[in-house]
């Protein structure tokens, strides 16, 4: 999923007053969230022109991370928890998959002070 792509499922999913210029913001979190917790990147400070990090089927997550923190915004806070909880089930499914087809060699050793 891309940016535009992200932007335009959160339009169609919380179709409120709130345009791009506040939503994209949401989505780049969603985004430097994924890159720093799971993957270890640098976070990103501008949009990235090709695909988000999180791939489907799990690329929702960023959506509903966007339309839990507008929900919030707009104070309908029953709609922030569900689309929260969503984000949650997504993200953590994710973190957990990518993990497990990423682990470190055999015979790896974590080097804590060194």
């Amino acid at each position: 999923m891309t940016m535009q792509q992200a932007l335009e499922q959160l339009a169609r999913r919380w179709p409120t007053a709130h345009g791009d210029d506040e939503a994209l913001p949401l989505v780049l979190q969603a985004e430097n969230i994924a890159r720093a917790e799971v993957l270890g990147q640098q976070p990103l400070t501008q949009a990235p022109d090709g695909d988000l990090s999180i791939p489907a089927p799990y690329d929702m997550a960023y959506v509903h991370f966007a339309a839990a923190l507008l929900a919030q915004m707009d104070g309908v806070y029953d709609r922030y928890n569900a689309e929260l909880a969503l984000y949650n089930g997504l993200y953590e499914t994710w973190a957990r998959a990518h993990r497990r087809e990423n682990l470190p060699p055999r015979g790896a050793e974590v080097v804590a002070y060194g």
